[in-house]
Formats: C-alpha cells, sequence, structure tokens
C-alpha cells in the first residue's frame, strides 16, 4: 500500500472547494476502512493513543472514518492511517482554538453557495445529496466551518510562509538546461480563402483576386488581425488568423517557403496550396536551442512554490506540529 502523499494528507487536513466536485465532496466512500467482523465492546472501548493526556478510542477512529468528509475524499486507508489523521485532526483543532482562529457565518455561506454555483444545484438538491450521505445540512455546516479554519491555519503557518524567488526560477532553469530547449520555431498568422482541390480556373481567380484586395486594405493600413476576423474563412479568424508554432517540415511546403522569406511581422503575397489562398504574417521566432522562457517562468514558479510548499508541509506536520503536543500511541 502505498505512503499518502502531501496532497493526502492535505485533503484530510483542509476542504478542497476549488478541485472537488459534489459528488467527489458528499459521496466518495472509504473502501476496506474498517474491519468487517464484529468487535466486542471492550475491544472497541480499548485506548489506542493519547493526545495531550486525552485519550482516542478504536470506537472514535472507527467512527471518524464513517463520518469524516475528509476522510471520503481518500480511498483505502488503513485502521493506522485513520488513527494518525484523527491524531492530526485533533491536533490541528486544538491549533485553531489556541490561535483563536474564527470562521464567519458569511464564510461557511459563501462556501456552500459556491458548491452549489459550481455543481448547478438549489438547496433542496443539496440536502438530498447530504440525506444519501446520511448527513443533514446543520452537520455538513459544521463540518465546513472546520474545514474553513484548517485553510486559515494552513495558510497562516506553511503558505505564508513560502515564497519563490526570481533567483530560484533562474537557477532551475539552469539546472534543468535540457528540458528548456528544442528546434528552431515560427510562429505564423494567416488570412485563408477557402477552394477545393478541383477549383476551376476561374474559381482561383475569384478567390486570388479577393486576397489581393485585402492585402491592399493591410498595406493602406488595415490591422492585419482585423482583416483576419474579418476576412478569413476558417476558425482561425476569430483568433486574428493566428495558427501558431511550428517546427521545420510542419507546415505545408508552399506556407514553409512563404515564411522563410520573411521576417517577423513581414507579410507574404498571396500563396496556393492545396487547400486554398493564404496571406502569411510571420508573428514570432525562435532560434534552435532556446525556448522563450518568459512564456514558462509561471509554470516553472508554481512547481516550484509546489515542491516548497510540500517540504513546508512535511516539517510543519511530522515535526513543528508534534512537537508542540505530546501524542503516545500504543499497539
Amino acid at each position: 500500500m502505498r505512503s499518502p502523499t502531501c496532497d493526502d494528507r492535505l485533503t484530510l487536513l483542509s476542504a478542497r472547494p476549488a478541485s472537488t466536485g459534489l459528488l467527489g465532496l458528499l459521496a466518495l466512500g472509504v473502501a476496506a476502512l474498517l474491519l468487517a467482523l464484529p468487535v466486542h465492546a471492550e475491544r472497541l472501548n480499548a485506548v489506542v493513543a493519547t493526545v495531550d493526556g486525552e485519550p482516542v478510542t478504536l470506537y472514535e477512529v472507527r467512527q471518524f472514518a464513517k463520518t469524516s468528509l475528509r476522510l471520503r475524499q481518500s480511498s483505502a486507508l488503513s485502521e493506522a492511517e485513520v488513527l494518525r489523521a484523527l491524531i492530526t485532526d485533533k491536533i490541528v483543532e486544538r491549533e485553531v482554538q489556541q490561535k483563536g482562529i474564527i470562521v464567519r457565518d458569511e464564510d461557511v455561506d459563501a462556501y456552500i453557495r459556491s458548491v452549489k454555483e459550481r455543481n448547478r444545484i438549489d438547496d433542496r438538491q443539496l440536502e438530498e445529496a447530504l440525506r444519501a450521505q446520511g448527513m443533514d445540512l446543520a452537520t455538513y455546516r459544521k463540518q465546513v466551518r472546520e474545514d474553513l479554519a484548517r485553510q486559515q491555519l494552513l495558510a497562516r503557518e506553511i503558505r505564508g510562509k513560502v515564497t519563490v524567488t526570481p533567483e530560484d526560477i533562474e537557477r532551475y532553469f539552469e539546472e534543468h538546461k535540457e528540458e528548456y530547449t528544442g528546434p528552431a520555431r515560427v510562429r505564423i498568422a494567416h488570412i485563408f480563402f477557402q477552394l477545393p482541390p478541383d477549383a476551376t480556373g476561374d474559381r482561383v481567380a475569384a478567390a486570388r483576386a479577393r486576397a489581393e484586395e485585402v492585402l491592399r486594405q493591410i498595406r493602406d493600413g488595415l490591422d492585419f488581425a482585423v482583416a483576419a476576423q474579418r476576412y478569413s474563412e476558417d476558425k482561425t479568424g476569430k483568433e486574428g488568423g493566428d495558427l501558431g508554432w511550428f517546427k521545420p517540415g510542419e507546415l505545408l511546403d508552399e506556407l514553409e517557403e512563404a515564411q522563410q522569406r520573411l521576417e517577423v511581422g513581414e507579410i507574404s503575397e498571396p500563396v496556393r496550396t492545396r487547400l486554398g489562398i493564404h496571406i502569411v504574417r510571420v508573428l514570432a521566432r525562435e532560434q534552435e536551442g532556446k525556448i522563450d522562457r518568459s512564456a514558462l517562468e509561471e509554470e516553472v514558479r508554481q512547481k516550484l512554490y509546489n515542491q516548497a510548499l510540500e517540504e513546508r508541509f512535511e516539517r510543519w506536520l511530522n515535526e513543528d506540529l508534534y512537537k508542540l503536543h505530546h501524542v503516545e500511541i500504543f499497539e
């Protein structure tokens, strides 16, 4: 069985409104979580751990497994993992209380409203979904309040202390040069006049005449992107004719030859291909071995942030948090 990841355990500690749907939030079960055989009352009352001197019984562990929405977002947890989650839950609750974190009714209302909007349901449908999980609205609101408090604690103790500097991003690019190099590329846009492969000479001439007229308007000052939106006969017209990036050999031969003769910003004469007639403009070029890093910096920043967040979370959960409380787990 795999060990829970940081994301798994973050889920046990806090709500995940941005990525969890209604079914994921309310209906995911924990498979193979509890032993199926009956257990004697003496065994259920057995103390399996203590948190700051407060006993934790096997019965509490099993009830926690049945009722915790946070656990329902994970699957196939062992009883030892559920115990660990319950202990963490108790410690986090103490931290919330000690730090005076308060969640307002308006915050709970806003969260529940976002759940309804995201899943396009009304109050009645939400309550039906809750009932199907053996929960009423009051219990759900209590769970949401606890989760929002945990989010505030996490933001204060972890997220607010994790930063990624420009130097971190530069160092990452330097250490991963091979991942951010590639062949030469060109980014082009076109204005397209469609023709069937068997178009007659007259039809080709008419399409070329339209292209020449549009080209004249561009040379007289009409913006290329506006001309594409107005005249291009394919769906890229809505995007100003932008076709995106191409490596050598990916374009039709005629377009490949046309773009090679152009500098960035220049516009071609009408070009005939098997698809029709094109007016081509080169938007950008990248030389071999160089990639526009500015477009990738946010992706790298987020990657580094997530790595730092995971490391900080591990320290907070396994070192900082448990050092503040006395925990004993009994075999």
